[in-house]
């Protein structure tokens, strides 16, 4: 069988990504060795959960062969019943072991099929190597991850794209996406089809009026899809020529129609006030950070992470370089806000351009004479603008030491010289 053409691409190049830009395999390979020492999971399991063997469970060690074929999965699997009224399941791997877990609540009350979707949906994690970035996770949740803000957003759009993926391996196992279907169902709602008579088009219209919600941008931070889109990206699957060879979708149109419903769930602006918003802050910042004559790294840093903070998941893609363009956009947006945004909306713009100001250390007059000139255009008062710069001077403080940067600068041109002088010698 062929997993990557099964798996949905955009899993891939996430991970992809966040290996060769970030370099995460050194935090995952760390804390795998720590693991291999420490392995207090699987002796919790074995303490506190019942081993499913052939002796004991017949049913469901039927099922696991079953799909242990379908895949041609070698390794050993050992499988687990934990005792929980929630319908749940996982795995892991550690070293050759494949460890899978079910609730009780979970094997009492799905069919032999449903439990075919589940186990296949959870091996699919093992199979894409997917659980090796859950190690990316910070177990102190002081922060989300070990990663920087831009790597932790691309890893919590992947989250979403990597349960797509193995939402097809789930369906692959079972045979059957009204099996799959009913499944999702009981573990995302806890509906039967006693209670539920499942229309996706009824479902969808949920989706539809979460659409212009600020809200589905708050989702963007969870790992799994919402049930709407995880159940319409598993039937254009159901439809499609990977899985069916009586299908009418071809992978090109598959692979366009997934990221429009994962685009859905990201974090972008819903309501236009904020969209303006960003996009002015977006022009107006690229405007500031231009007055300088070095323009610094560190507020190019810091309106970059506004943008992602506060925005939007691509940040990169807000930043105009063409200087006609920004004019336009700064013309449309200052324009709007002054016009329609709230107080709320003009103090905060005047306030993150404030932030990118400071953020070298430094508040130029080229600097304060624009801000305040945006700020005008905002409808402030001279006083009123004052009194932003103010707070969010009270606030943020400077961060950046001049004197100490110049005095860091000044031994990196030192020894670059040195260096480059010993190297002369050398040759």
């Amino acid at each position: 069988m062929d997993l990557n053409s099964i798996r949905y691409k955009g899993d891939l190049e996430d991970i992809t990504d966040l290996y060769e830009d970030y370099d995460i395999k050194q935090i995952i390979d760390s804390h795998e060795e720590i693991l291999k020492e420490h392995n207090s999971f699987r002796d919790n399991l074995l303490a506190n959960s019942v081993r499913l063997t052939s002796v004991i469970s017949p049913r469901i060690f039927k099922i696991i062969n079953l799909v242990k074929n379908e895949f041609e999965i070698k390794e050993k699997i050992e499988f687990f019943s934990l005792n929980d009224l929630n319908y749940n399941a996982l795995a892991f791997k550690l070293q050759n072991n494949i460890s899978i877990v079910f609730t009780s609540a979970l094997l009492e009350n799905f069919s032999d099929e449903e439990i075919l979707f589940v186990l296949g949906h959870e091996l699919g994690h093992i199979l894409f190597d997917h659980n090796r970035l859950l190690l990316l996770y910070n177990p102190t949740k002081s922060t989300t991850t070990f990663l920087p803000i831009l790597a932790e957003k691309k890893f919590l759009r992947w989250q979403k794209k990597a349960e797509i993926s193995c939402d097809r391996t789930g369906l692959i196992a079972c045979k059957n996406y009204k099996t799959a279907v009913q499944a999702l169902l009981k573990i995302s709602y806890g509906l039967t089809e006693k209670n539920l008579n499942f229309n996706l088009p009824e479902l969808m219209k949920q989706l539809d009026d979460l659409s212009a919600s600020d809200y589905l941008s708050e989702l963007s931070r969870v790992s799994h899809p919402i049930l709407p889109v995880r159940l319409k990206a598993l039937e254009l699957f159901n439809n499609s020529t990977i899985f069916n060879l009586k299908g009418r979708i071809k992978p090109l149109n598959l692979r366009k129609e997934v990221d429009a419903l994962v685009d859905l769930t990201s974090f972008y602006p819903r309501k236009k006030d904020k969209e303006m918003m960003m996009k002015f802050i977006a022009a107006a910042g690229v405007k500031l950070l231009a007055q300088d004559k070095e323009i610094r790294l560190e507020e190019i840093k810091s309106l970059v992470q506004i943008l992602a903070e506060v925005f939007t998941d691509e940040p990169e893609k807000e930043i105009l370089y063409n200087s006609s363009e920004v004019e336009k956009q700064l013309h449309k947006t200052v324009r709007y806000l002054k016009n329609k945004g709230s107080d709320s909306d003009r103090y905060y713009s005047l306030h993150f351009l404030t932030v990118i100001a400071l953020a070298d250390g430094q508040f130029s007059q080229t600097e304060k004479k624009l801000l305040f000139k945006y700020a005008d255009l905002l409808g402030f008062t001279q006083e009123d603008a004052m009194n932003v710069v103010w707070q969010t001077l009270q606030q943020n403080g400077i961060n950046i030491d001049v004197k100490l940067n110049e005095i860091a600068e000044n031994v990196k041109k030192h020894y670059a010289k040195l260096n480059k002088n010993s190297l002369k010698k050398e040759n």
